[in-house]
């Protein structure tokens, strides 16, 4: 299975099922050989991530400072007012 068949794959189960760890299961016993000795036959890892989606917020990120030191853009306004 290619990178982009998983990622097909992978897509079209999260359609149909929730845990993440069943897709998981899904996934080995497709890739898995069907007798040993081929291709499939090794230890086979998996971590599959879902993101959360986003939570908006009632702030918008231009009002927040792009510094993570507050007191430098400070003074960098109160140098402008000058």
């Amino acid at each position: 299975m290619s990178s982009q068949q998983l990622v097909d794959y992978v897509r079209e189960q999260l359609k149909h099922e929730s845990k993440l760890s069943v897709i998981c299961e899904r996934v080995f016993e497709r890739c898995l050989a069907p007798s040993s000795g081929g291709e499939g036959c090794d230890n086979m890892t998996m971590i599959l991530v879902q993101l959360k989606k986003p939570v908006t917020s009632a702030a918008s990120v231009e009002d927040k400072p792009l510094s993570s030191n507050p007191s430098s853009e400070k003074d960098k306004s109160s140098a402008k007012a000058k």
